[in-house]
């Protein structure tokens, strides 16, 4: 099963991603609004010679406006597109299959713009200084792995497009382009595969908030071996795609849903970006069930710090594993690469969880920054069932839950589950205002709709749960129970589901968007609810304020999804 929070930001949008998506052919386009880079084709690669045990290519690029404004290319300043890209490894292990980032570049600095009709045969071309509307730009892969135009990634906010215009450049072996472990290399076959993906970053498609297509993704073939291969392009270009999405494309079992997560980003920007996660649970006989996870972040500065997935108490996880990708070249926060130190994995507190240090205590901590793939992995002896995924942002403080993610299911009732949906799967909202799948009702502030999520174990002698919102506007947010439930019912903007009853948890200051209960110094929930030594079921919704009266009249309150929480004793 699979939930999607990706919205598309208009039609006119769609209509050019459906014309574009697939291939590397080129047609009459539809402009959206604005300037909107897009990779229309990945092209070379260009092999380098290894060096020590890390071997390297770099990926040529032609890049697409299809936005209705010229795209600035102005050499030497803040203004000009930024190029990188990754190689992905998809290969079956012990029953199951994995989709794995083996390595990642530098960025090319763009410095000229051709005109060409890559894309679109409607170009209308400009000056090198900018490219023009319909018209792509080639680069080929000598051209972006050439060290000499190399700007590392730590500099960038893909979300906001914003970088250092003065920047180091690598030197040494192939510092700067896509290297790999040669151990992690072996010749393509039918149970191995690769891939290659590559990414625009510019501030004046990120401004238009056409920054979530940047990226497009092509086959790989490899040969040779064992200390030096050689790699070579195989098919099209898919557009649009990121290098995880291919994974969905070879398999259809494969589950995948783009995130939406908060970024704190102010007008124009619309405040959010982008990951997608792909997962499959695979069953390895004998009660035994492999899970598998690769989560790719597209453009969150923030970042990720941590990955948690409910376990209910009786089952056995085994295997843990994990993935990352290597800074390498000095590229992190002072010249000083980004930490590779493995996020370790374990099992407490009802949950299997992954994480790094927070960026409080290290700023160049092994955070999933933008345009990487991480991997988390274990087996259980529990076949998967729909459970909430917990991702902890990296420079802020906050959780983002993603509803029906597959996890191990519990030997009884699933203790902790979602209703309630503000999406318009059973009550439309009150104004037309559906949020997304899983969420509550749309606000002024985010068109999303509030989301309510818990983590932990409702147990009333033992209770851990916490329940976290995000999607959040006001400075307040109440987090209410009751111990019965109700169709959904319009209140104010929102729809509400709790009734007999009802306890006020408690009220929370809003920050980031988002709220928890309980916090440092409070009650368990299973306390401050006096629910009885036998347990129970019981109903949570989360209450905000929304004060733009125009948005929803002439309410200004609204609220989340609910959460069933069954308490054992």
């Amino acid at each position: 099963m699979q939930t999607s929070s990706f919205h598309l930001r208009s039609l006119a949008a769609f209509v050019c991603a459906t014309a574009l998506a697939a291939t590397a052919s080129a047609q009459t386009c539809t402009f959206v609004t604005g300037p909107d880079v897009i990779v229309g084709d990945c092209t070379g690669p260009q092999n380098y010679t290894a060096v020590g045990a890390l071997d390297a290519l770099a990926i040529g690029t032609t890049s697409c406006n299809v936005g209705n404004t010229v795209l600035n290319w102005i050499a030497n300043t803040v203004n000009h597109p930024i190029i990188g890209g990754g190689v992905f490894k998809y290969k079956q292990v012990s029953g199951s299959w994995r989709f794995e980032q083996l390595g990642q570049s530098w960025l090319k600095h763009a410095f000229t713009a051709l005109q060409g009709t890559n894309c679109c045969t409607n170009c209308s071309a400009t000056g090198g200084s900018t490219l023009g509307i319909g018209c792509s730009d080639p680069y080929t892969a000598a051209r972006n792995g050439s060290q000499s135009t190399l700007g590392p990634k730590y500099q960038v906010n893909a979300n906001t497009g914003s970088y250092v215009a003065s920047h180091p450049v690598p030197s040494g072996g192939n510092n700067g382009r896509v290297q790999m472990d040669v151990a992690r290399l072996e010749p393509s076959s039918a149970s191995v595969r690769y891939f290659m993906d590559a990414q625009y970053v510019t501030l004046d498609d990120s401004q238009f908030n056409n920054n979530d297509n940047n990226t497009s993704y092509r086959e790989l073939s490899c040969t040779g071996g064992p200390t030096e291969f050689s790699f070579a392009t195989v098919g099209v270009t898919q557009r649009r795609k990121a290098g995880v999405e291919a994974w969905k494309v070879i398999d259809a079992t494969v589950n995948q849903v783009t995130i939406n997560v908060p970024e704190g980003s102010t007008a124009p920007y619309d405040g959010t970006a982008k990951l997608v996660l792909a997962w499959q649970v695979t069953s390895l006989g004998g009660g035994q069930w492999h899970y598998e996870y690769a989560l790719y972040n597209m453009n969150s500065d923030r970042s990720i710090r941590a990955f948690s997935l409910p376990i209910p108490a009786g089952v056995v996880v085994t295997n843990i594993g994990f993935n990352d990708v290597a800074y390498l070249g000095g590229d992190g926060n002072g010249g000083v690469n980004f930490d590779g130190t493995d996020w370790p994995g374990s099992v407490s507190g009802g949950a299997i969880t992954w994480s790094t240090s927070t960026f409080a205590a290290n700023n160049n901590a092994n955070a999933l920054r933008w345009g990487t793939t991480y991997n988390f992995r274990f087996d259980a002896n529990s076949a998967p069932t729909p459970t909430s995924l917990t991702l902890s942002q990296y420079k802020v403080v906050n959780n983002v839950v993603v509803a029906s993610v597959d996890g191990p299911s519990s030997t009884g009732p699933v203790p902790i589950s979602s209703f309630c949906f503000g999406d318009g799967t059973l009550t439309n909202c009150p104004c037309g205002n559906n949020g997304l799948a899983g969420h509550g009702c749309a606000s002024s502030i985010f068109s999303d709709g509030g989301l309510l999520g818990a983590t932990g174990t409702p147990s009333v002698s033992a209770d851990t749960v916490v329940l976290d919102a995000s999607f959040l506007s006001g400075s307040f947010a109440v987090f209410f129970l009751g111990d019965a439930q109700m169709a959904p019912t319009v209140v104010d903007d929102g729809l509400g589901c709790v009734t007999g009853s009802v306890v006020r948890l408690g009220t929370k200051a809003i920050a980031v968007n988002a709220s928890s209960f309980p916090q440092a110094g409070d009650p368990t929930i299973a306390a401050r609810a006096a629910i009885p030594g036998a347990g129970g079921t019981r109903y949570v919704q989360c209450f905000y304020r929304n004060a733009t009266v125009s948005f929803c009249p002439p309410a200004t309150s609204n609220r989340t999804n609910g959460i069933v929480l069954v308490y054992a004793p």
